[in-house]
């Protein structure tokens, strides 16, 4: 019996000793469980705040929008003409070349003239043969006459003497405008440059046939040059006449004077020409980029905000956040819808439900949701106060 005492006694303490270990192995358990749970909240805590603070600005109304206009558009030659012969004939001689600087009159091009000078002297000829026998014609005209009021001739030969002399008249206008013709393509038969310019294009060689009207040369004036600029219709009237504006070509500025606004709208661009005649000494040459950069003020009401703050959303509309105040310093993070009306640099004016003083997130928009509650960034809370 004190055997079997002795076994249930070390069977007790055995199992006593076993529960013992249970609970000491779940208390450790459960201490590192809670350590660790504490551990990992602390650090999601800390990574909620991190992702959580965010960066705004106060929004301030403006009443004009003020921005800075670029105009681009060619300069253009004042006076630019296809030069061709009257008549037509055989080149003879041709003095100007591709490029060549003209002075207004210079001869650029004759033609052979031998013809139309053969034919001017067959002309001349005629008209003195007719004005010989029209001289015939008025004596035996004024015998005819007064043999008629003598009753020596009759009306029949008065009258053929008249018409003779009117015939020769009429013989003579008419050799008179054929050599005014003669001599006018004579005339013709040198080409001429109408202006001071340059030489742009040569379409004829020596010894070529060329017909009516066949253009020889292409010249255009390049001592009054003019830049004509597309500008929407609504601006063209912020420009008076004889403005003086300065422009760009080729990177270098120069002067220029406003001379007219095109009374018409372009069917395709939709915008109106600006003329604008460049200074005399400039370099630009016909078919040179022109600029026009100019500031204009606008009014509008609106607010400027950062580009980055923008997102876009349907219908050509954007989005943006603001932070909405909430109790022990904390934001919810709101949607407004936004108008984009102009952009310039990193920035943009927009309109649309906003209003002064909201705080408008102005980076980070990617990493919050609206709805979400956020804190401001300690650089933004301090400057608060």
């Amino acid at each position: 019996m004190g055997t079997l005492n002795t076994s249930w006694g070390h069977r007790l303490r055995g199992m006593l000793a076993a529960l013992l270990m249970i609970g000491a192995t779940v208390v450790v358990i459960l201490l590192l469980t809670s350590q660790h749970s504490s551990a990992q909240q602390a650090r999601q805590q800390g990574v909620d705040n991190a992702l959580l603070q965010v960066a705004t600005i106060p929004l301030a109304e403006a009443d004009a929008l003020r921005r800075e206009v670029r105009l681009t558009g060619r300069v253009v030659a004042r006076q630019s003409v296809s030069l061709a012969f009257e008549p037509a004939g055989r080149v003879e001689a041709v003095l100007a070349e591709r490029g060549d600087a003209v002075e207004q009159g210079e001869v650029l091009a004759r033609l052979d003239t031998r013809r139309l000078e053969s034919r001017l002297a067959e002309v001349a000829a005629r008209s003195e043969e007719a004005s010989a026998s029209l001289a015939l014609a008025q004596r035996q005209e004024e015998r005819e006459a007064q043999l008629n009021q003598s009753n020596f001739a009759s009306r029949t030969a008065l009258d053929q003497a008249r018409t003779d002399r009117l015939t020769l008249q009429a013989r003579l206008a008419a050799l008179a405008a054929e050599r005014d013709s003669l001599t006018a393509d004579l005339e013709d038969s040198t080409l001429k440059a109408p202006f001071a310019g340059r030489v742009v294009e040569r379409h004829i060689d020596v010894g070529s046939l060329v017909s009516s009207g066949t253009a020889a040369f292409d010249i255009v004036n390049t001592r009054h040059l003019e830049a004509h600029l597309g500008l929407p219709a609504r601006l063209a009237a912020t420009f008076t006449m004889g403005e003086s504006v300065t422009l760009h070509v080729n990177g270098q500025p120069i002067t220029g004077e406003v001379l007219a606004r095109l009374p018409q709208v372009d069917s395709d661009s939709r915008t109106q020409t600006l003329v604008v005649a460049l200074t005399s000494n400039s370099r630009a040459v016909p078919g040179d980029l022109a600029e026009l950069n100019y500031s204009i003020t606008e009014h509008a009401s609106g607010y400027w905000v950062p580009l980055s703050a923008l997102r876009a959303a349907d219908r050509g509309l954007w989005n943006v956040l603001v932070a909405e105040p909430q109790e022990n310093e904390r934001y919810r993070v709101a949607q407004a819808s936004v108008e984009l009306l102009h952009t310039e640099g990193d920035d943009a004016f927009v309109r649309g439900t906003l209003a002064p003083g909201m705080r408008l997130i102005s980076s980070g928009t990617h990493r919050i949701t609206p709805g979400q509650q956020v804190t401001l960034s300690e650089e933004v809370a301090h400057a608060a106060h």
